[in-house]
């Protein structure tokens, strides 16, 4: 048998025709973090720190306030842009110890803004690359909106770009893609060449498309050590064949690539996360994240389920995505 990690064709054309019935809502794009009163630089700044930071949030949560991972990094930028600003003038920035804007950054993701009960971990490799991306937008004259222009709407451009940052150095370029899809859905970009963007892909997306088949696994220890959370070296393997399912099933589906993120990153995050809803008949998140990107009644069946192999199997359910140690995503 082939051992190689490789992309199921058939599997994508299944999943991107269910997918071509779907319907995207509006309000999915009005929410506080990209419909604001925030200046355009001001939030285009907002945007690049926030997609900077390493995205491995597994502990950040405001239960109160059911804010978990990237919804809370969104609440917490915000107020962030409204009472301390400086955060993101690279000036203050640099003017600051790493210790300093820990301290600083803390409130903005506790409870009650009590410091010491901060979720937001690794903190100090968080201001190492916060500290990158304000020397880098220190020696580009300080601003955002200067170098989209520069750009003249090429996606090729933030790629190489960008990449000659630590934050931003993932050779398969999350981030940078991340980046691109706030600014587009703000208002704030336009992308010339939509076909050169290279599909988002972070750990949720990676479970989904494994469990569904739309990605094989053939090597038997390679499965075991993903379903025993096992830390691996690298997972660019796996993550490149992601990369190569997503583009198939956005081009199967007629749906834009970034677009893509809205559905697989929410699929993943609540319906198909620690307890897949195929299998305990109940999404993780209430509401359910998907429910928020696309117009969906309320579902005992996952949207993917018809297609998806895990659906029926324990063998491609109980797969997790690659456990590794990285800031690429």
């Amino acid at each position: 048998m082939e051992k190689a990690v490789h992309v199921n064709k058939i599997q994508c054309e299944l999943t991107a025709k269910i997918l071509s019935e779907v319907k995207f809502r509006t309000s999915f794009l009005q929410r506080p973090f990209l419909v604001n009163p925030l200046s355009d630089e001001l939030k285009a700044r907002m945007y690049f720190f926030a997609v900077g930071i390493c995205h491995q949030t597994y502990q950040l949560a405001n239960k109160e306030q059911n804010l978990f991972g990237w919804d809370y990094l969104e609440y917490g930028f915000l107020e962030i842009a409204y009472q301390k600003p400086d955060l993101f003038s690279p000036e203050f920035i640099l003017s600051m110890s790493q210790n300093e804007l820990v301290e600083l950054i803390k409130p903005f993701f506790s409870p009650n803004h009590q410091p010491q009960n901060c979720t937001l971990d690794r903190l100090d490799e968080r201001m190492q690359l916060w500290q990158n991306m304000a020397d880098f937008l220190g020696k580009n004259g300080g601003l955002i909106q200067p170098l989209i222009q520069q750009s003249g709407g090429n996606v090729i451009w933030f790629y190489e770009t960008l990449k000659s940052m630590e934050a931003f150095s993932d050779p398969l370029q999350k981030k940078t893609g991340f980046f691109i899809k706030l600014l587009e859905d703000s208002g704030l970009f336009s992308p010339k060449n939509p076909e050169e963007l290279i599909p988002i892909m972070d750990y949720h997306m990676q479970r989904v498309l494994l469990r569904t088949g739309c990605v094989e696994l053939p090597d038997e220890t390679l499965k075991k050590k993903l379903r025993n959370h096992i830390e691996l070296d690298t997972d660019q393997e796996i993550r490149e064949k992601c990369i190569e399912a997503m583009q198939l099933i956005a081009d199967g589906a007629g749906i834009p690539v970034l677009k893509m993120n809205d559905i697989f990153y929410m699929l993943g995050r609540s319906c198909c996360n620690e307890n897949p809803l195929c299998d305990g008949g109940k999404c993780s998140k209430s509401p359910c994240s998907l429910s928020l990107t696309l117009e969906l009644e309320e579902h005992i069946d996952c949207l993917l389920e018809p297609a998806c192999k895990g659906a029926n199997s324990f063998d491609y359910r109980s797969i997790f995505e690659p456990h590794v140690i990285t800031h690429f995503y």
